[in-house]
């Protein structure tokens, strides 16, 4: 007796043939989009010498795009300017709802 490929057995059991992603509670596209953002970093190396310094490669990485990285979707603002809102003087008759 010859055992089945898994593309046989999955055939055999009518099962369809699919390459998406299940919705799954660890199937997280925030953080796979922000690990893929980090690992293409121009300033990401190959190897780290020391588990100090991962630490602070990232501590200096998560300030910089937290602080300092603009994208053409927020107008070239810096996160913490573009999140910043102003608020309202409320007047001294002012009616309340």
């Amino acid at each position: 007796m010859t055992s089945k490929t898994v593309a046989q057995l999955l055939a055999d059991l009518e099962v369809t043939r699919s390459h998406s992603r299940p919705k799954v509670s660890n199937d997280n596209p925030y953080s796979e989009a922000w690990f893929k953002t980090l690992k293409y970093a121009p300033t990401f190396p190959d190897r780290f010498g020391s588990l100090t310094d991962a630490q602070q490669f990232m501590a200096s990485f998560v300030d910089g795009y937290n602080h300092h990285h603009a994208t053409p979707a927020s107008a070239s603002k810096t996160p913490p300017t573009s999140t910043t809102v102003t608020p309202r003087r409320s007047t001294p008759n002012a009616k309340q709802p």
